[in-house]
């Protein structure tokens, strides 16, 4: 049982060079995007959403010159695009900001952040990572909303492609249980063996999976992947039906698979450097 106040998935961050570009993939590939974001100043980054039922898919790029869109920039240069950061989600920013310090994560003081939402002001409450101290292959922050309110306040929850949710990711490492271990701390709960290979995390509703490059290239077959271990090799998202999403996929065009466990899966060149898995809800 899970008594962390981190308790699932905000949101999962695709970074990406050119931002229209990325849009207007993801609007190909059937999400609803809300509008243009331009964050503050001292954050330096701008984004478009895809938002779900309670949590969202962000599309981010770095606009300004910082410490933290360096290593950003950096990382999109040696590996291209793709889910390079995971938002955790909690409602107390505060005791959040114990767990990742107990896990020896050594965040920065809870930041207070803001952006535009019409004539009002989203507000989040954010712990960060120094950007000397990421964790390798997969970027965390802690969230918490202070206006959620505000955040799905009208906004485009239907999708072309029936995606209602983030159901977990699968990241590739060469130790899985080196991976693993900071997002068991996180989310207070034990590494489970996974059949066929690898370590599962519960995170809320959603699973993180971890499995070394031989499982991966059994769950992916053909599959080339630009980053080398560690990275996030997969997005797996929550639909109201694969049918209709493979009806969705065929009809825009989009080259994607039936996975053997029953999930589409659209290849990474499709979707900005991350594979793609659209699954039910009972898989």
């Amino acid at each position: 049982m899970n008594r962390s106040p981190i308790t699932g998935i905000s949101h999962a961050i695709l970074w990406v060079r050119d931002l229209d570009v990325a849009a207007e993939r993801y609007r190909r590939l059937g999400f609803s995007l809300s509008q243009y974001y331009l964050h503050p100043k001292s954050v330096g980054t701008a984004n478009y959403n895809a938002m779900f039922e309670d949590d969202y898919l962000e599309l981010l790029v770095s606009i300004e010159k910082n410490q933290r869109n360096a290593a950003r920039l950096a990382r999109l240069d040696a590996e291209g695009d793709g889910l390079k950061d995971l938002s955790l989600a909690t409602k107390d920013a505060d005791a959040a900001f114990e767990v990742v310090r107990a896990a020896g994560l050594s965040p920065l003081p809870v930041f207070d952040h803001h952006r535009p939402e019409g004539a009002e002001t989203a507000r989040f409450r954010l712990i960060y990572l120094p950007p000397d101290k990421l964790l390798p292959g997969l970027g965390i922050h802690v969230n918490q909303r202070v206006t959620p309110e505000l955040m799905w306040r009208g906004q485009t929850l239907s999708h072309p492609n029936g995606t209602v949710g983030i159901a977990g990711i699968v990241a590739v490492a060469t130790d899985p249980a080196a991976m693993a271990g900071p997002f068991a701390k996180l989310y207070g709960v034990e590494a489970e063996d996974l059949p066929g290979g690898g370590l599962g995390v519960a995170a809320g509703k959603a699973r993180l999976r971890f499995v070394d490059p031989a499982r991966a290239a059994t769950l992916f077959p053909d599959v080339q992947f630009q980053p080398k271990p560690p990275f996030a090799a997969a997005l797996e998202l929550f639909v109201e039906g694969t049918a209709k999403t493979r009806k969705y996929l065929s009809g825009a065009g989009v080259p994607h698979r039936l996975a053997p466990d029953g999930a589409v899966e659209v290849p990474p060149e499709e979707a900005c450097g991350v594979l793609l898995r659209f699954l039910n809800r009972s898989i």
